[in-house]
Order: C-alpha cells, then structure tokens, then sequence
C-alpha cells in the first residue's frame, strides 16, 4: 500500500491503518511505503519511507524524481507484490512504473482524479458540472476555482500535471469511490464504468466512551478551518438563536482560525463559542461523543464526510448543509437533519429543534448507533476490497 503518510491519524491514514490490520488478520502480507510517517506508527511495521515520493515537484526536479522512481523500483523489486494499492497519486511516472509490472488500484478518497483543484467546487456555491482539463483555465475565469495557485504560469503547470496523472491513473486496474459522489464525477470525466468501484470508508468498533459532563447542551464541529467547511456559516447561525443556552466547540486549526476568531468577537459570541485549536483523535472522539448536536456547515462536497459518521455511529445527531457526500450518509428525519446550503436561518432552526426536543435528539441517537455501524462495516469494506484484488489479478 502506497501513501503519503503512514500511521493512524485522521481520514486517509485511519482507513489505511484499518485496511492493513484487517487484511493482516485474515492472513495477507502488507508492505506499506510512503513519505512521511505519523508518530503513531509502530516501530515494528514493515515500512519503507521514500523522501519526496509523493511531495517531488512535477517538472522542476528532474534528478529528485529519478532519484524517488529508482528507491521505488527498488522496493517493488523486493517484495513483487501481487498488487499495488495506491492511497493517493503520486507523480505519473511513478504510477506509470508501477502500472507497467504489477496490477494496481486507485483509491479516490477525493475527487483529485477528475479535478486538478481537487474539490470540484465552483466559485464556493455549487459543485462543478464541467469536464476538466485545459478547459479549466477558462472556467477559472467566471469560478476562481484555481486561484489557490498563484499566477498563470502555475496554474498551466497544474493543469499539465493533473492531465498525466490522469492519463496515467487511467492505466489502473481499478479506481475505488469511496462515496457515489466521487463515483460519479470519475465517470463523468472520462473513468470507465468497468474500472470504477463504489466501496464506502470502513468505520472501526468505537469503544465506549463515557460522555464529559457538561452543563448546557453542547454543539461540536471537528474540520480543518478551510472555506470548504463553511464554519462562518456555523456561527452566524448560532447567532441567530444566541437566546438560548447552549456552547459550540470547535476543533481543529487552518487558515481561517483568525478570521473566524474576528467574527465570533463582532457577534459578541465570545463567552459561547470555544476554538479548542488541533486535538488528538481519542480527544475528538471524546468530545463529539459528549456533544448534543454535531455540525457540519459544508458549503461543498467531501469526498466522504467521516467525521460525520463517526459522530452518527457514536449516538450523537448531525446536523449539515445538503452537499454531496455528506447527504449519503446523515438521512434527514432519521439521525440529523440536512438543510439547504448556506441557509443559515434553516440551519439554525435545524440545531434550535434538536436542542428543544430531547425525545427526536434521542431516536436519532439509536438509530445512528445502530445503522450507521452496519453501512460502514470494516467487514463489508474488507470483503470488498478482497474481491477486487482478486478479481485485478486474475484479469
């Protein structure tokens, strides 16, 4: 298995650590190779870090790449897998290494296959419906949807990049979508029907945590502090029922920590609203598991929306803006609710409903703790993932 970072931290790196013990107890050998390894990592895993693997610039680093394209051969060399599973693309001539002596699959925990932006999120308000490719560089003049990249000049060598990465990636033996979502936009730009595989992110068996005792109903989110996220959209609708009693947590750090600081002080929300900054996992998990309602005010789509369903498997509601893939996994009436996105009146009725209503917040509590487990079993997710490299070899 082939990832930039190693170890069990969030998203990626958790399902990956998750694939590897699984596969590992039904009795398969797992070599991972990456760039970086999370401290958690057991000093005992058989791991091969590669410098730069994943992080060497695409054209501006010649002899780096020779130089990571050479530790890789070597590696594969070694240990002739019977398949290679990629966690996420690396440069195109390691993926066309790869591909031309071993049957290899693709797992898109992000829509990065089919956007060289990697969100399909146009101009923040709806999702992309374009092709991409060169043509994006016309699109980016109505959305900005590439202006994360500062001139032209790197957003042609984006663009380049993505094109071989994708032609490259096209070479594999399969591509799994970790939601319908990002199954879709895959088909939808030019990924094949028959190499495309729809296999949801494992969840593992939460352990029991016993909720932090809190006085007033407790509201968390848990995200990067990105636009994406929509944590704006978060704040100024608890601002709308500031009357009633009730404290948001926010965990995780990003760009807009400051901005969005700013903005509690200017609503004067200062005495309800905590930034708790970056956490450990089992301290996130503590949390959402002791939280009231969990938020999610995405104004784009995930690719998957873990956090999601880690608080709906942990008993505590969701409640979110009706983006994809966030609307694959909260069922609206059932264990949270979805709203129209950036409607912050909606979305503060949704919360104000859950915190008024124990009996609902309850019902939607059971029947995320006992649905949700079984939509994202690890033991579906292995099984799947079993059938397909069996089904890459013997094609």
């Amino acid at each position: 298995m082939v990832s930039p970072t190693l170890g069990s931290a969030f998203g990626l790196e958790q399902v990956l650590m998750l694939s590897v013990l699984g596969l590992r107890e039904l009795g398969h050998k797992l070599v991972l190779i990456g760039e970086i390894a999370h401290p958690s990592l057991s000093k005992h895993e058989s791991a091969v870090l590669i410098p730069g693997l994943f992080s060497t610039p695409p054209i501006l680093a010649p002899k780096a790449l020779k130089r990571v394209l050479k530790e890789f051969k070597t590696v594969l060399d070694t240990f002739k897998p019977d398949v290679v599973h990629f966690l996420d693309q690396p440069h195109s001539e390691i993926i066309r290494l790869a591909t031309s002596q071993y049957p290899c699959v693709l797992t898109a925990h992000t829509v990065a296959p089919s956007c060289p932006a990697s969100h399909r999120l146009a101009n923040e308000t709806s999702v992309c419906s374009k092709k991409s490719g060169w043509s994006c560089l016309i699109q980016n003049k109505s959305f900005g949807c590439l202006n994360g990249f500062k001139t032209d000049l790197h957003r042609l060598h984006t663009i380049y990049d993505f094109e071989k990465k994708r032609t490259a990636t096209k070479q594999m033996k399969a591509i799994i979508a970790i939601s319908r979502y990002v199954e879709s936009t895959l088909l939808e730009n030019g990924f094949t029907k028959d190499k495309v595989k729809l296999i949801y992110n494992p969840l593992p068996e939460f352990k029991s945590y016993q909720p932090l005792s809190h006085p007033k109903p407790l509201i968390v989110s848990a995200c990067r502090l990105v636009p994406l996220k929509g944590i704006e959209y978060g704040i100024r609708a608890l601002k709308i029922i500031e009357h009633l009693d009730w404290d948001y947590w926010i965990l995780g750090d990003g760009g807009l920590k400051n901005s969005l600081s700013k903005l509690v002080k200017e609503l004067k929300l200062e005495h309800k609203i905590t930034f708790k900054g970056k956490v450990s996992r089992e301290e996130s998990l503590q949390n959402i598991r002791s939280a009231t309602i969990f938020l999610q005010p995405n104004v784009g789509p995930e690719g998957f929306g873990l956090s999601v369903a880690e608080a709906l498997c942990l008993g505590t509601p969701a409640v979110a803006f009706n983006t994809p893939a966030l609307d694959e996994i909260i069922e609206s009436e059932k264990n949270g609710y979805l709203v129209t996105a950036k409607d912050t009146k909606a979305l503060s009725e949704a919360i104000k409903t859950l915190i008024s209503d124990p009996k609902k917040r309850s019902q939607f509590s059971e029947f995320g703790k006992t649905h949700t487990p079984k939509r994202f079993s690890d033991k579906f997710f292995l099984n799947a993932t079993l059938a397909l490299y069996k089904e890459i070899v013997t094609a």
